[in-house]
């Protein structure tokens, strides 16, 4: 009996270390999408509903990769839904890549489009889901985002090709407006 105190010790202290090393896991799991979001959001503080655009490429920056992929052009808009619905719209290129995804406060993607559907212009009203909003009454169901949470991100991606150069994009790219609806 003497010797079985010991390893009943060591079973319990191995299966508490094993409970609080799960735990951490799924907490870091559960906690490190908020903790981007949240980083992402402080920066573009003051940018809440209207978009922002990536650097593009120049001598200056070139020593630094200044963005995921050097071949795209990419647009964020920082979204809150609280007091109003946004609507959103601007001219897709043909010819070349271009996408709108829509991602919830823990960086779950929700929504995706790209211009094998949506051809030539997009419009979409992004609203809080189980939104019965007056203003998206006469509007298609299939025009409408609906968020699962009040904050979270659109982001808009950009192919530079033969087709449209940097400098055609980025027209393009500063051309999407985000116009606020009464809820």
């Amino acid at each position: 009996m003497a010797a079985t105190k010991p390893i009943i010790k060591k079973s319990i202290f191995a299966l508490v270390l094993v409970v609080i090393a799960v735990s951490f896991y799924y907490l870091t799991i559960w906690a490190t999408p908020y903790y981007v979001q949240n980083k992402f959001a402080s920066k573009s503080e003051g940018y809440i509903n209207t978009p922002r655009f990536g650097e593009q490429p120049n001598a200056e920056n070139s020593r630094v990769i200044p963005l995921p992929n050097p071949d795209f052009l990419y647009s964020t808009i920082n979204y809150d839904l609280k007091e109003n619905i946004l609507k959103i719209s601007g001219i897709v290129p043909d010819s070349t890549y271009w996408s709108i995804s829509a991602y919830q406060e823990n960086t779950t993607n929700y929504f995706v489009e790209n211009e094998e559907k949506v051809k030539s212009k997009f419009e979409y009203y992004l609203a809080p889901k189980g939104s019965t909003s007056a203003a998206l009454k006469d509007i298609p169901k299939e025009k409408i985002i609906y968020s699962p949470t009040t904050k979270g991100l659109i982001l808009f991606r950009y192919l530079v090709s033969k087709a449209y150069p940097v400098k055609t994009l980025a027209q393009l790219q500063h051309g999407v407006k985000v116009e606020k609806i009464a809820n």
